[in-house]
């Protein structure tokens, strides 16, 4: 796959991976493609990494659905 990463102000970058992780297996566990779920996985990392702390970071799915909506 061949796919471009989103833009954001990285503010800490602490459990990004495993957002990103966390992302891509519930869009694999739902059915998605490969190229959807990993999309899916980009944009819940991205999200992640604009707020601080690991965890406390990670966005829900409305937050993410919002943001490809919008990117």
């Amino acid at each position: 796959l061949n796919l471009k990463s989103f833009k954001v102000n990285s503010v800490d970058t602490t459990g990004a991976g495993d957002c990103f992780n966390g992302a891509m297996t519930v869009a694999l566990s739902e059915k998605m493609d490969m190229k959807s779920a990993c999309i899916f996985a980009m944009a819940a990392s991205a999200i992640s990494v604009t707020r601080k702390g690991a965890g406390d970071s990670f966005p829900t799915r409305d937050e993410v659905q919002n943001f490809l909506r919008k990117n």
